[in-house]
């Protein structure tokens, strides 16, 4: 059948399309370097700020796609939060207006000036060179619309294809058909792209690929949900985010999307203009009225994916650049950033309590606890290297050591806690249990190197003599029971009664850890009167 023809004549051109843009995607990525992942973290203070990041990312690597999985990722790793995330993926809609709009005003005429000047880029080498194949892969995929077009040309008129097209008789199937061409080749560009050649040529009217261009947002979101899927809350949530907004916006569309594609065909220009153009002003549309409404849209996809509310980012709460010229604020902000470190170790603590007695609970927030430990201390020293760096007074050099050397020990608390949940987590996998009476004995234990830490946080800088008693009869307690522990451990083990074997002993071994480091910061935070 010509029809069957027709299709296998179409899938090379599709498959050349999706890999040019997933190509062009990667090697801009890796053209721009970090400057591509700065750009996404940079622009994020303000919802609008985030959508018009969103959008110029979109623009240039030609996937919302791309755009959104990276975003999760950046809310899993805790470089941005989930609320700065709404933004970035409401401007990657309106990125992918830029390419459709390309394509309606047939830049695939230029295709093959693409292709030869990234070819030349790539050949002729310099400081140039890296930006030579996303050129190439820029052309290459207009050049495979080119072809899809030019495949299609004498089947115009073909009755056995208008019949195959006629089978899209009302709106729903459209919306399926778009979301279901989308899901399949995990791009939006693909689905939009071949609708606007269609129409182009004459095989799809607007009223029909308009429906088609909604279900192509629908599919969009469900790359992000894959990939959020073992993710925390809060990349989790930023993907149903990208769902919920692509959906809620074809329901907004659909009681007016007649009136809708009579204003597009009004506003003229040929009919792949017009289809690009409902693209363009559904998706700025949409971006504007979810903009104003943001708060209870973040509301919405909070209720519809339950979980904590403490996003982790990677920003210190108290530090700020650059840092005050007066000595006495810039140390009062690297004292404070302490306290907040003090507070990561004291969360760090509660979380590994709760692990023990709950074995369906994730281990992922431990170990992110443990690299935002390592982030702030990283900046509370260079804070304190860039202060030493000034003219100092007498003291002032002893100070910041001590101040660095506090940091430092709350970096080892949170190595030491991290460790503790990777032993507990392999000890999960493996089907050991433990002793009630054990888990009992530990639990208590890191409860009361929390509450240690706890009074050291909220006297920080000070350390009162009552402050340094107190910390002292927590500390001596927390050595009896480790010891005591440790020995009713050996007599379980030789009695054969314990099947943990080794495990909790070296469990004990990081909580005793965590108890000496307390007590380092204990001594070191009394220094800081005598310096």
């Amino acid at each position: 059948m010509i029809s069957w023809e027709l299709i296998f004549a179409i899938i090379p051109g599709i498959i050349l399309f999706l890999y040019g843009i997933e190509q062009f995607s990667r090697e801009f990525q890796v053209a721009a370097g970090e400057k591509f992942r700065a750009l996404i973290q940079k622009f994020t203070s303000t919802p609008l700020r985030g959508t018009i990041a969103g959008a110029i990312v979109t623009a240039l690597v030609q996937s919302s796609t791309a755009t959104t999985v990276i975003t999760v990722g950046l809310v899993n790793a805790g470089i941005i939060s989930f609320a700065a995330s709404l933004g970035i993926i409401i401007g990657s809609n309106i990125g992918t207006t830029f390419t459709t709009q390309l394509i309606a005003l047939n830049l695939t005429a230029f295709a093959p000036v693409f292709i030869l000047a990234g070819f030349l880029i790539g050949i002729v080498g310099g400081r140039y060179r890296v930006f030579g194949r996303p050129v190439f892969y820029f052309g290459l995929v207009f050049f495979s619309l080119s072809m899809i077009s030019t495949i299609m040309e004498p089947y115009r008129f073909d009755p056995q294809l208008i019949s195959l097209l006629s089978f899209l008789d009302n709106v729903f199937l459209e919306i399926a058909f778009g979301f279901l061409v989308t899901t399949i080749f995990q791009s939006s560009a693909v689905t939009t792209g071949l609708v606007i050649v269609l129409t182009q040529n004459g095989l799809v009217t607007p009223d029909m690929a308009i429906p088609i261009l909604l279900g192509a947002n629908l599919g969009t979101p469900t790359t992000s949900l894959l990939v959020a899927w073992r993710m925390n809350t809060a990349a989790k949530r930023a993907a149903m985010a990208h769902f919920l907004f692509n959906f809620l916006g074809v329901l907004i569309f659909l009681p007016i999307l007649g009136p809708f594609t009579d204003l597009v065909v009004d506003l003229g220009g040929s009919p792949g203009q017009q289809v690009a153009n409902a693209h363009l002003i559904f998706n700025l549309s949409c971006a504007g009225i979810f903009l104003l409404a943001i708060r209870p849209f973040s509301f919405l996809v909070q209720r519809v994916v339950p979980g904590r509310d403490d996003d982790i980012v990677f920003l210190p709460r108290f530090l700020k650049k650059p840092l005050p010229d007066g000595a006495e604020a810039a140390v009062g902000m690297v004292e404070k950033e302490i306290v907040h470190l003090l507070e990561t170790g004291g969360e760090m603590l509660r979380e590994c309590n709760h692990l023990l007695d709950t074995p369906g609970t994730s281990f992922q927030r431990v170990q992110q606890l443990r690299e935002y430990a390592h982030y702030l201390d990283d900046q509370i020293a260079d804070a304190i290297l860039e202060m030493s760096g000034r003219d100092l007074e007498r003291g002032d050099a002893a100070y910041y050591a001590v101040l660095l050397r506090i940091s430092s020990h709350g970096r080892v608390l949170a190595d030491e806690a991290g460790d503790f949940s990777d032993i507990l987590l392999q000890s999960r996998e493996r089907g050991l249990e433990f002793p009630p009476d054990s888990i009992l004995i530990q639990k208590d234990l890191l409860s009361s190197c929390e509450r240690n830490v706890g009074i050291l946080r909220d006297a920080f800088p000070d350390m009162s003599d009552k402050v340094d008693a107190a910390m002292r009869s927590i500390d001596e307690t927390l050595r009896v029971e480790i010891t005591r522990h440790y020995h009713q451990h050996v007599i379980s083990l030789s009695s054969g009664k314990s099947t943990a074997g080794s495990t909790i002993s070296r469990m004990l071994f990081h909580i005793q850890g965590m108890a000496a480091t307390i007590r380092e910061m204990r001594k070191s935070t009394r220094l800081l009167r005598v310096v």
